[in-house]
């Protein structure tokens, strides 16, 4: 999936530009997720309170999306996202993998920032 230059997601077919907007802060549940395409480009953006996430929504696993089997993806806690295929989870702070089959890998990261608008955008 990824080239190897720069950050991982950057290397995804369809990668969107630095400063797209992605979705408003508001359509995203807190605690919760909002899994989305932007274009063919597969994003999940995950909060709670003060932390917010954006990660590409394809498991390291078997490259599906989180969200394939059903939209429940943040754990009860809201300290993990789960993989809806295999019960993979990943910590919601860094994306590493900490159960099931996906453990010690990780998530690719998307960094994200919240506009004086109120939009979820891409950051540097």
């Amino acid at each position: 999936m990824s080239e190897g230059k720069g950050p991982a997601w950057r290397g995804y077919r369809g990668a969107p530009a630095v400063g797209a907007v992605i979705c408003r802060l508001d359509e995203v549940p807190d605690p919760g997720t909002r899994c989305l395409r932007m274009g063919g480009f597969p994003v999940v953006v995950a909060r709670n309170g003060a932390v917010l996430r954006a990660y590409v929504n394809a498991c390291p696993h078997q490259f599906l999306p989180l969200d394939q089997r059903g939209p429940q993806v943040m754990s009860a806690d809201g300290t993990k996202l789960r993989c809806t295929n295999h019960e993979a989870a990943f910590r919601l702070t860094d994306g590493v993998g900490v159960e099931g089959p996906a453990s010690g890998e990780a998530l690719d990261p998307i960094p994200v920032r919240v506009t004086d608008a109120g939009e979820v955008v891409i950051a540097e």
